[in-house]
């Protein structure tokens, strides 16, 4: 019983790590199984919609949310993995909301309109998300570029 409360509250605390990129990774992920389940979702455009509705587009979603909650629960975010995955975020983020938005427009659907703008706003804090983590990268390496001068310098000393 002790083993399994130590577990749990260590998993806790590493949710606690990137709660952001949690919350991307499950709606990711929840669209993704939305997209699997339900084959008739896209109607538009006609030619394209046995693609589109294929679950190929559902698995890449599911995929997606996965591996950026597994990055999430890393103690530190390896940053080409966790670019790779906001990067596969935002492809399908920005075709869903466009899809989104052309279902709207064709069917005059105010409802579909709102999603599609959701969704777009969904894209945002992905760019923002991998905007912050490319500053906090750049912070990160101009100080190990000043920690190797600083050894440099003291190893030319002795």
């Amino acid at each position: 019983m002790k083993n399994l409360l130590n577990l749990l509250s260590k998993i806790a605390e590493r949710l606690s790590y990137h709660p952001i990129h949690i919350i991307l990774g499950l709606v990711t992920a929840t669209l993704g199984i939305l997209l699997i389940v339900d084959d008739n979702y896209y109607f538009w455009p006609p030619g394209m919609t046995s693609f589109i509705n294929s679950d190929c587009v559902g698995t890449w979603a599911l995929f997606t949310g996965l591996g950026l909650i597994y990055v999430a629960i890393q103690r530190v975010i390896p940053s080409k993995a966790n670019t790779i995955w906001l990067l596969s975020q935002c492809g399908f983020v920005g075709g869903e909301s466009f899809l989104e938005l052309m279902h709207g427009i064709v069917t005059h659907n105010n409802h579909l309109l709102a999603l599609s703008f959701a969704m777009f706003g969904y894209l945002l804090i992905t760019f923002w998300v991998i905007r912050t983590g490319s500053v906090t990268n750049s912070k990160i390496m101009e100080r190990i570029k000043n920690r190797d001068k600083k050894i440099s310098k003291e190893g030319g000393q002795n």
